[in-house]
């Protein structure tokens, strides 16, 4: 106790008395004493005590549970009956004003003071209550995301918060009569009732369709966490994120990509077709002349020819980087995939990823492996070991590729990853940091000169699993 206020109400003067000496004697203080039930509502509301402890039978036109109710009106103490009635009749009419306890008269001192204790102490208890469960649902309201409260039992839809009302086009009371299984579009010949997977024990997270009143479906995100009671499964909670008009640009975008690709393909075709013309007739004029100088400068011209054609092949095999959606990859599987594609010779490739290393990324990520791997074997020079390895670094995850070769000069560190640079099309590390940006993956040189090269893709948390 730390000095709580008490008001008593007690028709009988002698009783009142000695309620007074005996909280005040125990720490409480005393905010008034009446006998009247008129004159405990003026008081309540006036000076609002910690708690009331509240005869039945009062003097005056109320009783002390109608006292009780009025001062409940507006305000939220808690009340300790003490009546020389017990019958039953009284006890329920008692009740309906939630009563912290009733006690019959004769009471002794430690009946009373255990009472009061407990009145406060759950009074402060459920006050807390309360007020969290005011805040979670002005959060629950004011959500952007639709939020249903489903029975485990019955698929019963129990709660709906506005967004969710919104976002269904019933009312609340519509929805509140319903299944989820009205509102999850099912596959054509499929149950509407087997939507199970939202009771799953761990709960369950996907991409599903919802039928609003009028019949439209709208693709959402749901989201569904279980809420047990006793140990079992009770409620689920569901969660709804509207995705349609997401998934609508999806389509947009893949639609344009696919006509931007279209005309590319046939551009890349027409432009290879007269460049082999021109390969073509400069290789005649090559073998025609006599003359050395001329030799040379149309050998200039071919070459020139040979590396836009080598361009324009490039491009086709970067046309689609970032039109695919990401998705997780097995790391040591791009490794043995990128590895069967380049031309090894006598260097040893060595795969030490462990198995079931996922990375995050666009789907080309294997053309970044492809790309380690065939420069180190074109400009490695004494190399005859490429190993790919992983390690943790903080929160990321470095993936890394190293070998025993020249090694790369200090100064080169950065520039090999400009547009441009490098001795045949100089785009592979360009486009391979490229690739790597779209899910925030970074890449970086560490090698030291003349001990090999180093490459480290620094994956962020979140977007690898080891």
């Amino acid at each position: 106790m730390s000095g709580e206020s008490i008001l008593v109400v007690e028709d009988n003067g002698v009783i009142a008395l000695q309620l007074g000496e005996l909280l005040e004697k125990n720490g409480y203080r005393i905010s008034g004493t009446t006998a009247y039930g008129e004159d405990a509502v003026e008081m309540a509301e006036k000076n609002p005590p910690h708690l009331i402890c509240m005869d039945i039978e009062l003097m005056g036109k109320i009783d002390g549970i109608e006292t009780a109710r009025r001062i409940h009106e507006h305000a939220d103490i808690p009340v300790i009956y003490l009546t020389a009635y017990s019958d039953s009749k009284r006890f329920a009419l008692a009740r309906e004003t939630g009563p912290y306890n009733y006690i019959v008269k004769p009471f002794n001192e430690r009946e009373l003071l255990a009472s009061v204790d407990l009145a406060l102490h759950r009074h402060a208890i459920d006050q807390r209550f309360r007020e969290t469960m005011q805040r979670y649902r002005a959060i629950v309201d004011s959500a952007a995301e639709g939020i249903l409260l489903i029975s485990c039992d019955t698929g019963a839809i129990l709660e709906a918060n506005p967004a969710s009302i919104q976002l269904l086009g019933y009312t609340e009371g519509e929805l509140s009569g319903m299944n989820v299984g009205d509102i999850i579009a099912t596959p054509a010949g499929q149950d509407r009732g087997q939507c199970g997977h939202i009771f799953l024990p761990g709960g369950w997270s996907g991409e599903v369709q919802c039928r609003r009143r009028d019949g439209s479906l709208r693709d959402v995100e749901l989201t569904s966490r279980i809420i047990p009671r006793g140990g079992a499964p009770a409620r689920s909670c569901m969660m709804i994120h509207d995705i349609t008009e997401l998934k609508l640009a999806e389509k947009a975008v893949r639609r344009a990509n696919k006509k931007l690709n279209l005309l590319s393909g046939i551009t890349r075709h027409d432009i290879n077709n007269h460049m082999t013309v021109v390969l073509g007739y400069l290789a005649i004029l090559s073998e025609d002349l006599e003359d050395s100088a001329s030799r040379d400068i149309i050998m200039k011209i071919l070459e020139s020819s040979r590396q836009i054609s080598d361009l324009i092949q490039f491009t086709k095999t970067y046309e689609d980087i970032g039109v695919n959606a990401p998705v997780w990859q097995d790391c040591r599987t791009l490794v043995e995939t990128a590895a069967q594609q380049v031309p090894a010779g006598d260097v040893t490739m060595k795969n030490n990823i462990p198995v079931r290393t996922e990375v995050f990324a666009d789907p080309l990520i294997v053309k970044v492996f492809f790309n380690l791997m065939d420069n180190a074997l074109r400009y490695g020079g004494k190399i005859t070991t490429i190993r790919f390895s992983v390690q943790k670094s903080g929160q990321d995850c470095l993936i890394i590729c190293e070998d025993d070769g020249d090694g790369i000069p200090v100064e080169l560190k950065e520039k090999i990853f400009e547009r441009g640079f490098g001795k045949n099309t100089g785009l592979g590390l360009f486009l391979s940091r490229e690739i790597l940006s779209i899910t925030g993956i970074t890449i970086r040189e560490t090698g030291e000169p003349d001990t090999g090269a180093r490459f480290e893709m620094v994956v962020p948390h979140g977007s690898f699993r080891v």
